[in-house]
């Protein structure tokens, strides 16, 4: 008989809506970490699916949800029997819910994984009060292993939980899925069509992307992905003045997302705070360019200059002179493009990570 593959219970959000977390889960659930380990999800997505908010706050529905998901986790920690607990967190509000259900696992025997998916986890701790800042950080020696994203985030719980304990584990990408021509050079009178993808937030810099565009009319700018209304509304006037150069599209299949790197010459996000962003990944894979802000694990995907150009977060000028800049030179876009593609090949490979998280799992489950 087959030895048993260990069991790995994933506590993770799943899609709907396309965040960052979510199709994280839906990469590792598709890899070949399937064929090696028995997975599962237990879902923490919100209830209101369609509800994209910009800010995270503690409120009576989030409240039920915590605990409709910390229910689920119970429920599959008996019925499932993982021998790993992998526990996804954005932190904020959640933080409290996902650390509680660490805390459930390890009561069930199971051995215990946080992943930090934002890039400033330790300004959050920092800024909570006294007593919930001792319980977070009793949460984290807790955990058998805790797994950050950006290196800020791993010197930092290296200072709270023994270093054995800490890995650094970036995300990965598969260059096949949205790998365009080899040259994505606009010819004749098309337009540069600079791309974003993310949450339609004022957090992912989408005024200042506005203003950027409305400074480079000879550019066309398409905006995609999960928005929140409150904030689609504040901007709809821009929006109308801007069109038809500029377009705001919702969330898209990934098949469909993967027309639009490959349609694209430039990809731009100016994040304000940022954990290890799939979408920059993809972008390079797809041998675009990037304008990005130098936030959370950004400066470790791209280097400044060499894949693409990094701007200070907030800063409307600096964004529109990097985009500026890479619009009016093709030669420029085609090399740093070629730049961003190798090293999304070489260094954020499926192969590479995912080798990392199974030897994290191999260690635990024995």
């Amino acid at each position: 008989m087959p030895a048993a593959r260990p069991r790995v219970l994933f506590v993770s959000p799943l899609p709907p809506p396309m965040g960052g977390i979510a199709k994280w889960m839906l990469a590792i659930l598709a890899s070949p970490l399937g064929e090696r380990f028995e997975l599962r999800v237990a879902d923490s997505s919100p209830s209101k699916k369609d509800s994209v908010q910009g800010h995270s706050r503690l409120r009576a529905d989030r409240a039920v949800d915590a605990f409709r998901i910390l229910g689920r986790v119970a429920v599959e920690l008996v019925r499932f029997r993982p021998a790993v607990v992998h526990v996804n967190t954005s932190y904020q509000w959640a933080f409290l819910r996902d650390g509680i259900a660490l805390w459930i696992a390890s009561a069930f025997g199971a051995r215990t994984l946080i992943h930090f998916r934002g890039g400033d986890f330790p300004e959050f701790v920092q800024g909570l009060r006294p007593g919930l800042r001792r319980l977070a950080e009793a949460t984290l020696r807790r955990a058998d292993r805790l797994v950050a994203l950006t290196h800020p985030t791993r010197v930092y719980l290296e200072s709270i939980a023994p270093s054995a304990r800490v890995r650094y584990v970036p995300n990965f990408v598969r260059p096949d899925e949205v790998a365009g021509p080899p040259e994505h050079g606009s010819g004749g009178a098309r337009p540069v069509h600079v791309l974003f993808v993310g949450w339609i937030l004022a957090a992912k810099g989408v005024r200042e992307l506005l203003e950027a565009a409305r400074a480079i009319p000879e550019a066309r700018f398409t905006l995609v992905g999960p928005q929140e209304p409150a904030f689609v509304d504040s901007i709809r006037s821009e929006l109308a003045e801007l069109e038809p150069r500029v377009r705001l599209l919702p969330e898209r299949p990934r098949n469909e997302l993967a027309e639009l790197y490959r349609d694209a010459d430039v990809f731009v996000l100016p994040t304000w705070r940022e954990g290890f962003p799939n979408v920059v990944l993809e972008a390079m894979a797809a041998g675009l360019p990037v304008v990005a802000t130098p936030v959370g694990a950004i400066p470790d995907a791209l280097r400044d200059g060499q894949e693409g150009l990094l701007v200070p977060p907030r800063d409307a000028a600096a964004l529109t002179a990097a985009l500026r800049r890479l619009v009016g030179d093709a030669a420029l876009r085609a090399e740093m493009g070629a730049r961003a593609r190798e090293r999304a090949e070489s260094v954020f490979s499926e192969k590479a990570v995912i080798a990392q998280l199974e030897a994290i799992y191999r260690e635990l489950a024995e």
